[in-house]
């Protein structure tokens, strides 16, 4: 590695830009204290590696905002390399890049590290025991601990490779002895486990002998089941049509007993029959002409109500007619009062007007002296000015009276005005009361008149007028025709019925007697099936035991059969273990060879490792 060139600005105590060509060779710094001759070194350190005495924040040059910029070119295996690093900003933020023949390789403050690292082959401490060494530090590295100073030595040398190498290589060998060691101490022996093999064969031909013993009791229960099961099915069959049979017979049972009970139904309606019969010829003469009664009280229920009305209607006095006449005379008073009162307000407003005018004059002529000039023609005025003055206040005066007149006028008017108004208002309301009253008593007089020609028609299509309490007799009347006919309508409609009860009766009688003898023919049916409640127990029980038999046996055999499988698998487990054993065997005879290389790999690069060390020590020493 040779630095050919370093590049400075606002780094310590050097605010303005340096660009330093250093040539090869040996090269001095000379100067006074404090002008920055340790800086210079410091900021290769710095810019390599990102590492300095201080903080970052102390780095830049004091109260200076601008970017702090360092550069180190240098060359190293034949390659030109440039390495940039910036701290900006108020939080003293670092930046870093690295390029290399003039393309960037690196970006960013640890990639940057991280590729000088791998160039240069040392690390920050590296450089610093055995390239770069501070002011008043130069035996940094012979005042290492020998422990370090020995690790910084083998890593410059290239001996850490071999010695990780070689212990790595002795580790695996370890590693490799102990699980020979534990697996030989773990392994089974293989003669034990064929006699073990052996021993599961014989188990598993006595499963099989059982299993077949099994199987043969199992298929005795199953024909047993099948003679005990047909046996059941025809014990079931004669109980099914028992169970028909009997239902049947609960059938007929109910239709002869509803037979029954119709039979005595229609009897009974067909005597209530005859008693409406013989209740209808008493009622008919009864409800003959109730209709013509009904239309006699329709007419006099109307002539009530045409009565009714009539006195519900209060007879109301005739009132005055209303005076339009007087109302209409009095608007038009009225309304000549506002014309005259409005012609008075325009007048007066054209006298306060010429009121203001000669005010404004008046004014203006008390400005005026006998000295001055005439404002209109510009000829002195001397005596005319009194007689200016004197002209202006008559004109002031008769302004002032000509108001006060049409004031008073005013006044005057307005009341008139006032009078004419409330005198018209108070005859518009007594004209609208008028109407409205002469209205109401049209309306009465005319709802009257209505109710007594309603009345008059009532009494004509009576045939005359009401006699007492004629209503009510005729209403009793017609009210106890009325119920006669309705219970004579009613009593034909069920006599309509009488014939066809007669008839159903007849056919309910004939049912019973056919219900009677099924009845008959049901029980002997059921008496020659022969069928015992008894037997079909015993064989439900028989079938159960049987099936019970078979279930048992089922199990049995399938537990054989389990056992025989169970067997023959551990049979099959125990001799691939056989197999599996001796293969792990001969695995761990490979495995004690493979640890017995990695013990000599180890050894050898040990040996390589200290012929190393042995050739290249001197050598350092010299140096």
């Amino acid at each position: 590695m040779r630095i050919t060139r370093l590049h400075l600005r606002n780094y310590r105590v050097y605010e303005d830009p340096v660009d330093l060509e250093i040539p090869p060779g040996l090269v001095g710094i000379y100067g006074p204290n404090g002008s920055g001759k340790s800086l210079l070194v410091e900021s290769i350190r710095w810019t390599l590696y990102g590492r300095a005495r201080t903080a970052n924040d102390e780095v830049r040059t004091a109260d200076v905002k601008a970017d702090c910029i360092t550069e180190v070119e240098f060359e190293h295996e034949g390659h030109l390399y440039v390495v940039r690093r910036v701290i900006s900003g108020a939080g003293a933020h670092v930046k870093a890049s690295a390029d290399s023949d003039g393309f960037q390789v690196a970006d960013g403050v640890r990639d940057t590290t991280r590729y000088v690292h791998s160039i240069l082959g040392m690390d920050d401490a590296a450089f610093r025991a055995s390239v770069f060494a501070e002011q008043k530090q130069l035996a940094a590295f012979s005042q290492q601990a020998p422990g370090e100073r020995r690790r910084l030595v083998l890593q410059l040398l290239g001996i850490t490779p071999l010695d990780a190498a070689r212990d790595r290589a002795r580790k695996d060998a370890r590693e490799s002895q102990e699980t020979y060691e534990r697996l030989r101490s773990v392994l089974p022996d293989v003669e034990v486990l064929r006699g073990e093999l052996k021993a599961l064969e014989e188990a598993a031909v006595d499963a099989a002998a059982t299993s077949t013993q099994h199987d043969a009791e199992a298929e005795a229960a199953q024909s047993r089941l099948e003679v005990v099961r047909r046996r059941h099915e025809e014990v079931d069959v004669l109980r099914q049509e028992h169970d028909r049979l009997v239902a049947e017979a609960k059938a007929a049972t109910a239709d002869h007993d509803r037979s029954v009970a119709t039979v005595a139904k229609l009897a009974s309606e067909l005597a209530e029959l005859t008693e409406a019969a013989e209740r209808l010829v008493v009622l008919e003469p009864e409800a003959e002409g109730w209709r013509e009664a009904e239309s006699q009280l329709r007419l006099m229920e109307a002539v009530v109500s045409a009565q009714q009305s009539l006195a519900a209607i209060t007879v109301i006095p005739e009132p005055p007619i209303p005076d339009e006449d007087g109302c209409e005379a009095a608007r038009a008073l009225a309304d000549t009062a506002r014309a005259r009162l409005a012609a008075v307000e325009g007048r007066i407003a054209g006298a306060r007007a010429e009121l203001d005018r000669a005010r404004q004059a008046t004014a203006r002529s008390a400005e005026l002296t006998g000295e001055g000039d005439c404002p209109l023609c510009g000829q002195a005025l001397g005596g005319a000015f009194e007689k200016v003055q004197e002209h202006r206040a008559a004109e002031l005066a008769e302004a002032e009276a000509r108001v006060a007149t049409l004031v008073t006028e005013q006044a005057t008017l307005a009341a008139a005005a006032t009078d004419a108004l409330q005198r018209s208002r108070t005859l518009v309301r007594e004209l609208k009361e008028a109407r409205e009253g002469w209205q109401v008593f049209q309306k009465a007089h005319e709802r009257r008149a209505g109710a007594e020609k309603a009345l008059h028609e009532a009494e004509l299509a009576f045939g005359r007028p009401l006699v007492g309490d004629e209503r009510a007799v005729l209403s009793a009347e017609v009210d106890r025709r009325r119920r006669a006919a309705d219970e004579s309508n009613r009593l034909r409609g069920r006599l309509e019925r009488r014939e066809v009860v007669a008839a159903e009766l007849d056919i309910e009688r004939v049912m019973i007697v056919e219900h009677e003898e099924r009845l008959a023919l049901l029980a002997e049916k059921t008496a020659g099936l022969g069928f015992r409640p008894d037997d079909l127990t015993q064989a439900r029980r028989a079938r159960d035991e049987a099936q019970l038999a078979v279930e048992t046996g089922a199990k049995l055999a399938e537990a054989s059969r389990l056992a025989v499988s169970q067997a023959q698998a551990r049979v099959e487990g125990q001799a691939q273990r056989v197999v599996d054993a001796a293969a792990q065997h001969a695995q761990l005879a490979d495995l004690g060879e493979d640890a017995r290389h990695l013990g000599r790999v180890a050894e050898l690069l040990n040996a390589f490792r200290n012929n190393q060390v042995s050739a290249v020590g001197p050598r350092l020493t010299n140096h």
